[in-house]
């Protein structure tokens, strides 16, 4: 496997979806795309478009869109789901709950959600293969070209990532892509045979097999933070106060470890729960633990110690660890150009963001905090 030399960094949507679309319009036989979130908006309507001219070409399509996260593609932003138009009355409360949870500004009062002419053609069409209607709780987002190219990470398909959400925050994330028929079987096998593929770069997930879990993610978490021993990087999306987890972070930094955490100044969701997880770090450490708030939308879920990198999908919370199918690259750290890009990136983002110099920095809504904990 030529490690690094095949990969290739994708730094937010802006530079995520050029590449995704490129793949698409390239594809000779197969696209196989699993996405979270996939909106009715102007970035999905363009990935569905680009979708249904390479079916329309001959290419097999085979989308699998999670009806899990329709709460979420209704309750913010355009409030319009692209494959998902009509929601059960459990999921409407669900949604309708999260909007009196989370208030956000400028979004539609009533997001009107119609069956689209593209739409329907997708739907109907004898080359697109398209499971919608089953509640996975999977989380990961990926696509397969050709059984050539994998794209993995972050982010969703939707506006927001590639550019700013409703509320003005600019959207944070990564995907990364791997070049080659030796990463797309590596992967595949590590689904089917559920082992480490190398030790060099190998994939870590959560995956339901009908009544089987195989859930890895929070171990593979802790075995990084446990092993580091010079640096620890923490850049998270939504991070809850596990206790593991902030017993073992504490252990590091109590060991010598410089501990950076960076996360929202103010997220779309969780943000009293990221506050708290903050506030008792930094407290307990007595501020030595380096706490960074960011101006953007931190969407990134990446964990960096001394040997490696891992970037995916993975928050640090409850769900994520026990409900949701999750995947994470784990890289070695080597002197190469894909990871001297990662590195600069990450600290180009410390940089615009603002130090917590004292955990009575930190203000949150308890309650809110609380509720968040048993919701996350």
């Amino acid at each position: 496997m030529a490690f690094y030399n095949d990969l290739e960094l994708l730094i937010d949507g802006k530079n995520a979806f050029p590449v995704i679309l490129d793949c698409i319009k390239n594809a000779k036989k197969s696209i196989y795309i699993n996405m979270f979130i996939w909106r009715d908006d102007n970035i999905g309507n363009i990935i569905g478009e680009a979708v249904l001219e390479a079916a329309n070409r001959g290419v097999k399509v085979d989308i699998s869109k999670d009806k899990y996260g329709v709460v979420l593609e209704k309750s913010e932003e355009v409030k319009k789901s692209f494959f998902h138009k009509q929601q059960t009355l459990s999921e409407k409360i669900k949604y309708k709950t999260l909007e009196l949870f989370y208030p956000m500004k400028n979004t539609p009062k009533n997001g009107k959600d119609f069956e689209t002419d593209l739409y329907l053609k997708i739907m109907h069409h004898p080359n697109i293969n398209i499971s919608k209607d089953i509640f996975k709780a999977d989380h990961s987002k990926y696509y397969i070209f050709d059984d050539d190219v994998l794209i993995m990470g972050g982010v969703n398909i939707e506006d927001k990532e590639n550019g700013k959400d409703f509320q003005g925050r600019f959207y944070q994330d990564y995907m990364i892509k791997f070049n080659g028929k030796e990463y797309v079987e590596s992967f595949k096998n590590k689904y089917k045979n559920k082992e480490k593929n190398s030790v060099d770069l190998f994939y870590g997930i959560n995956y339901k097999e009908k009544s089987n879990k195989y859930f890895e993610m929070e171990k593979l978490y802790l075995d990084m933070i446990n092993s580091s021993k010079k640096e620890l990087t923490i850049v998270m999306a939504y991070f809850s106060p596990l206790k593991e987890f902030i017993d073992a972070i504490l252990n590091a930094h109590d060991r010598g470890v410089k501990v950076k955490i960076l996360t929202s100044k103010e997220a779309n969701y969780q943000n009293d729960s990221n506050y708290k997880t903050l506030k008792k770090l930094l407290k307990e450490s007595n501020n030595g633990i380096d706490v960074y708030l960011s101006p953007k939308m931190v969407h990134t879920k990446m964990i960096i110690n001394d040997q490696y990198i891992s970037l995916g999908s993975t928050n640090i919370t409850k769900k994520a660890f026990n409900q949701l199918d999750e995947l994470n690259a784990f890289m070695r750290i080597e002197n190469h150009e894909f990871v001297n890009c990662l590195f600069n990136s990450v600290e180009e983002h410390f940089n615009i963001s603002s130090k917590v110099e004292n955990y009575k920095e930190l203000r949150y809504n308890k309650f809110t905090a609380f509720i968040e904990g048993f919701l996350v």
